[in-house]
């Protein structure tokens, strides 16, 4: 999916030429008048002209407003008002239309020879020609206001801007008021999307969300007058003991951004898992921030949201859900290589919920975290050989002897995921999980080719049904694969 970026509205180039070109008339116009025309004054049959269609011009102008205005904040939430009648398009246009009925209300009581009439008459010639050459970027920019792509920016850079000025110390209450309140805005966006079927609010409305969350974690911490010592939010409905946890760990910022997306996961079905896709992908990249800023709190309370989805889909028996979930899991505990017993700890948890998955009767929930054990031992290598050598003694290594044992009924999978592990990480050169794996496993030379020869017959690099995965773990490169067949031709 191609992520637009929410820091900006799309397509903003349209709107700029259009204004640029009207402003570009309306001052080329102006020079020409005022070099070549003569300032007569205002009389009984000019100003009527000018005043009527000023106000038609603003009868138009506030027509649109209060069409589109009401009509996108009922399609999406009532917050959109405040939003839009603070929006410097039309904070513009009224002024400038209001000031024309002062300037015509003023002549009237003004000498013609006088000369102000004269300086009032040139800025009445110059605020009518802007708005007659304003008034088809007008007209296109308050047309977009309808569209996702143009207001969830806005909110998204009015909660950034909200974040910094708490940052500084500004009005922390209000500030941080309207940073909550637009992350509730955000989340009933998203829910109203999900309700609507209209994926892409939905989506944008994720992104905004992970952007603030990213802000959030991102903040100050060690502040202990900040704003996190203020007056917190909670979601409705949790425990005082939790909410003291938060309080006391100055975390609760995040949790309320993890419920609130937890919120807009529990009413995804089985048509939207790309939602969910999208949403654990997110919350991997924060994961990995708060393991660089060392928050262990923050990382804590990502894992517990992982761990709820899994649980989530497997009562659910939602096999697609699961499997995407332990795809991003895998990121997840990869990006914990640098602590040992998290790593570890957050590998104990997907072993629980794939266990609880065969337990209830989820097909091939265990089955798929065998192979992305054998995933997440090969590329963790790459990063962390040690650290991959140690998930294989601690995890991986007595799973796939489960699962190659004379009564198991996964030994296809056990035996695929072991020789492509194996072999995959000999092609790389880590000489010493090639090793490990080797001493522990393949020392039957017999059953290692029988077994390998199997693999090769239906080496098959995608998958079978197009789905989230797309590629097969158990298929061996083509490096791998020159390797394998030399080592079958040495007999």
């Amino acid at each position: 999916m191609e992520k637009s970026s929410l820091g900006q509205s799309q397509n903003p180039r349209g709107l700029a030429l259009l204004t640029g070109l009207g402003l570009t008339a309306a001052v080329g116009l102006a020079a020409f008048i005022s070099l070549y025309g003569v300032n007569q004054g205002v009389d009984s049959n000019t100003l009527p002209v000018v005043g009527r269609t000023l106000n038609q011009f603003m009868a138009v102008v506030l027509t649109c407003i209060a069409l589109i205005v009401p009509l996108t904040a009922n399609l999406y939430t009532p917050k959109l008002v405040t939003v839009y009648v603070r929006h410097p398009l039309i904070v513009v246009m009224l002024s400038l239309l209001v000031g024309s009925q002062i300037i015509c209300l003023i002549l009237n009581f003004i000498p013609p020879a006088s000369r102000l009439n004269h300086v009032l008459v040139d800025l009445l010639a110059l605020i009518y020609l802007l708005v007659m050459m304003g008034a088809l970027p007008f007209l296109y920019g308050i047309s977009r206001f309808l569209r996702p792509s143009y207001f969830v920016p806005m909110l998204t850079r009015k909660g950034l801007h909200d974040l910094r000025d708490l940052g500084r110390g500004h009005k922390v209450e209000a500030h941080k008021d309207e940073l909550f309140e637009t992350i509730d805005v955000l989340t009933n966006m998203a829910l109203t999307g999900m309700a609507r079927g209209d994926r892409q609010l939905v989506l944008r409305s994720l992104d905004a969300l992970h952007l603030l969350l990213a802000g959030i974690i991102g903040s100050d911490r060690d502040n202990s007058l900040g704003w996190r010592s203020s007056r917190p939010w909670f979601v409705p409905g949790l425990a005082q003991e939790g909410q003291g946890y938060l309080m006391r760990e100055q975390v609760w910022p995040e949790a309320y951004v993890l419920a609130q997306t937890l919120k807009i996961t529990e009413v995804a079905t089985r048509r939207q898992h790309e939602l969910l896709s999208e949403l654990a992908s997110q919350l991997v990249d924060t994961a990995r921030q708060a393991c660089d800023l060392e928050a262990s709190a923050v990382i804590e309370l990502h894992v517990m949201t992982f761990n709820m989805l899994l649980r989530e889909s497997v009562e659910q028996m939602d096999l697609r859900r699961f499997q995407n979930l332990s795809y991003y899991y895998r990121l997840l505990i990869e990006a914990f290589h640098a602590d040992p017993e998290r790593m570890h700890e957050a590998t104990r948890h997907l072993m629980h919920y794939a266990r609880m998955g065969a337990r209830q009767g989820l097909a091939f929930a265990f089955e798929t975290v065998v192979y992305d054990l054998g995933e997440l031992i090969l590329s963790l290598g790459t990063v962390d050989e040690e650290a991959s050598l140690e998930l294989i003694r601690a995890w991986a290594g007595p799973v796939w002897q489960e699962a190659i044992a004379p009564e198991s009924t996964m030994k296809k999978v056990g035996w695929r995921t072991l020789l492509r592990t194996y072999w995959e990480a000999k092609t790389r050169g880590q000489q010493e999980l090639a090793d490990a794996i080797y001493w522990r496993f393949l020392t039957d030379e017999a059953i290692h080719r029988e077994q390998l020869e199997l693999l090769l017959e239906e080496n098959r690099e995608l998958h079978y049904e197009f789905n989230d995965r797309l590629m097969r773990f158990a298929h061996l490169s083509p490096e791998a694969v020159a390797e394998a067949q030399a080592f079958l031709e040495q007999w």
